[in-house]
């Protein structure tokens, strides 16, 4: 019998490997892809350099990417592209500008498929086994060990290991037969559909752009940033719904919208999409034999770098539980402090992340006037899904008297934006 099964050949589950191995265990991933580098799925891959990120403050050198806080570091050793500026667009083209005033990056982005590369030949040094196109699909915590069972084609069998480990992603299926999905507050199954385009035109290098306001999308904005392809590539993400596909909105976009004209000799060079169900953070991520990590385990995207750090606990909790110590008590303490997402009220972060989406509580009239009070001045730039909405309605709602004055009626709606902050005032 193995000492430890990993599901899951992403950067949590892989990480998990390769920190187990280095502890002396045997090690098992089960990965349902035919090549763990081919990167098909929309998802986020930039690691964030903002300090205490996470509590965590990352640093890129010498091909390696560290992670000073909590104690480890990767190999990478492919591309990278820093990410220096952040515009929020207004339907007209105003414009809210996020950036450090230092123009230090606060996001780098990479090749996910190189760095799950680099990861994997570490791990096979190590002696890690790598199941390949198998799917996870069942199982069972036996007392004293668990049992997966796997399918691979018509082939049907199960492996044996002391610990299990899911590191499936954000979908959380394996997760839920174990029974952690059970009283978990189901959000919603939204549609994301990404691409990389080159020969566009308009776009500041170095940057990310959100396009606000119906004229770009009925209920959500639309995601456009640099991309690591080429000085003229962008990667722009739409999402939808069943009903309204995002495939759809992005014909439409690139077709009849104000940034048209920048797509007039674009082509698509490469196209991901998934199918995201959100639901809420899970408190106790561990219960007898099995650990649920990463974005299996979270309400909203870890993202790659939170993917590492869940990764490396997650090895060391399963040693000390091997051990005869509560390594799953201690893995639950760090997670829980180390993210935002487990320190706030789900539907408090609900509110304040969603506040950004600005559709449809705000017609394109009011997001002009809103973003144009902004415009010129430049807000404090960072990551973070509970500071970038908190910095930009501090910025706007520093002219409260004046929107008072102007447009009583869109003040009724944005009075009490405050109250979203879990102090109670934003500023």
């Amino acid at each position: 019998m193995i000492d430890l099964i990993v599901v899951g050949a992403g950067p949590a589950g892989l990480m998990t490997a390769k920190r187990a191995a280095e502890l002396g265990l045997k090690v098992t991933v089960i990965e349902m892809k035919k090549d763990i580098t081919n990167v098909k799925r929309a998802c986020s891959a930039q690691f964030v350099t903002d300090e205490g990120y996470e509590n965590e403050t990352v640093k890129i050198e010498d091909n390696k990417i560290i992670f000073t806080k909590n104690g480890f570091h990767i190999n990478y050793t492919g591309r990278l592209l820093d990410i220096i500026d952040n515009y929020h667009h207004s339907p007209n083209g105003y414009k809210i500008h996020l950036a450090h005033p230092d123009h230090r990056p606060f996001a780098v982005k990479f090749d996910k498929g190189h760095l799950l590369s680099d990861l994997w030949k570490d791990c096979e040094k190590l002696g890690v086994e790598l199941i390949l196109d198998t799917i996870a699909n069942g199982g069972k915590d036996l007392g004293d060990h668990v049992r997966v069972d796997i399918k691979s084609g018509k082939n049907i069998s199960f492996i044996l290991a002391k610990k299990l480990v899911v590191a499936e992603g954000v979908n959380a299926k394996l997760t839920g037969l174990f029974g952690f999905n059970k009283g978990r507050t189901h959000y919603g199954t939204p549609l994301v559909f990404s691409c990389i385009m080159e020969g566009t035109t308009g776009f500041e290098p170095q940057s990310w752009n959100q396009f606000y306001g119906s004229k770009y999308h009925p209920f959500a904005e639309v995601m456009i940033e640099s991309a690591i392809e080429g000085d003229d590539a962008i990667e722009l993400t739409v999402m939808g719904t069943k009903d309204l596909r995002p495939d759809v909105l992005f014909d439409r976009l690139i077709k009849n919208s104000p940034m048209s004209h920048h797509f007039t000799d674009a082509r698509v060079v490469e196209r991901r999409g998934c199918s995201v169900k959100s639901y809420d953070s899970l408190q106790k991520p561990y219960n007898g034999n099995v650990l649920v990590i990463g974005d299996s385990a979270a309400h909203i995207e870890v993202i790659v770098q939170g993917a590492l750090m869940c990764g490396y606990h997650a090895a060391n909790a399963i040693n000390d539980e091997l051990m005869g110590i509560s390594g799953f008590k201690k893995y639950t303490s760090w997670w829980d402090d180390a993210f935002d997402f487990n320190r706030t009220d789900p539907l408090e972060f609900v509110k304040l992340y969603g506040s950004l989406g600005m559709r449809p509580k705000y017609s394109d009239d009011e997001l002009d006037y809103l973003f144009s009070l902004v415009e010129g001045k430049l807000v404090n730039g960072n990551f973070s899904q509970f500071e970038v909405p908190k910095n930009v309605w501090k910025a706007i709602l520093s002219h409260r008297t004046q929107i008072q004055f102007e447009n009583p009626i869109l003040f009724e709606k944005i009075k009490n934006i405050d109250e979203l902050n879990d102090e109670g005032k934003l500023d």
